[in-house]
């Protein structure tokens, strides 16, 4: 996705610089070096975000998956000695640690699997995804209580979308367990007079917004609201970062919509990791 988006910028790129070459515009001359200074930044944060899954997978693999089946493998040569020797209760005892061993690494692997490209959402669309990832957050950051409220149905939201938004999604909460601090988070994806909106918000220490632009304009992005941006951007929306320091922080996406026949809106189901009661959030 992040291919044609870099390609439609060099092509806005290229032509603002034809008229500008025409025209002698000062003010054509200036978005083309807006223009340019984006696509290097957008160049550049898309190999760092490659070479840190690289990385990540790469410690994934060599450092848990190997180690596991390694020990497996010890395991399965010791219980084939044991056999040898006629010790069948120590044989099926070490074969049974191998076995566990080796389902351990299978979920390693499926998790990896899910947070590189999650089957669901091919299979199933962008709210089952949206579902499934609510329950995987809120098992593994148990301190922290996720309140989906999803007015859209499935076929509300356009399919070249619906990876920008689970990316997005997956980008902020990720932001909001290693950074906020929060203990109660909100994701909200409606569509109103046919712009379709996405944000998360949450109740924790906050930060500086316009310190932060100013690293991001001089090309120091951190804390992943870049790439929450760029998704946002490259999937021909909008992006707003609002936050106060120690009053929690909103992080919103906006795409335009085309008309549609038929809207049936419709909630995710409580299974997505929602409960009754929900703490109060307190405006970014």
């Amino acid at each position: 996705m992040v291919g044609p988006a870099v390609d439609a910028l060099t092509a806005l790129t290229e032509a603002s610089e034809r008229r500008a070459a025409r025209a002698g515009d000062p003010a054509a001359l200036e978005l083309r070096g807006r223009a340019a200074s984006d696509l290097s930044r957008l160049a550049d944060g898309v190999l760092k975000l490659l070479e840190s899954e690289r990385t990540r997978v790469s410690h994934v693999l060599g450092d848990e998956v190997i180690s596991v089946m390694t020990m497996a493998r010890y395991l399965i040569e010791d219980a084939a000695q044991r056999l040898a020797r006629s010790e069948y209760d120590e044989t099926s005892e070490a074969l049974q640690n191998a076995s566990a061993r080796i389902r351990d690494a299978t979920y390693q692997l499926v998790g990896l699997c899910s947070e590189l490209r999650p089957r669901i959402l091919d299979d199933l669309g962008l709210l089952p995804a949206l579902a499934w990832y609510f329950r995987e957050f809120s098992h593994h950051n148990r301190a922290i209580f996720v309140s989906p409220r999803i007015t859209v149905a499935e076929s509300d939201v356009p399919p070249d979308l619906k990876l920008a938004i689970f990316r997005i999604v997956q980008a902020a909460l990720s932001n909001v367990a290693q950074h906020s601090k929060a203990s109660a988070v909100r994701v909200f994806l409606s569509l109103f007079e046919e712009e379709l909106r996405l944000g998360v918000e949450d109740n924790g220490v906050g930060f500086d917004v316009e310190r932060w632009r100013h690293r991001r304009h001089h090309g120091h992005d951190g804390c992943g609201l870049a790439i929450i941006c760029r998704w946002a951007e490259t999937s021909g929306g909008r992006c707003s970062i609002e936050a106060i320091p120690r009053h929690g922080a909103r992080v919103q996406a906006f795409w335009r919509t085309p008309p549609a026949t038929t809207t049936n809106p419709s909630a995710l189901s409580p299974e997505s990791g929602a409960t009754p009661a929900e703490p109060d959030l307190p405006a970014a």
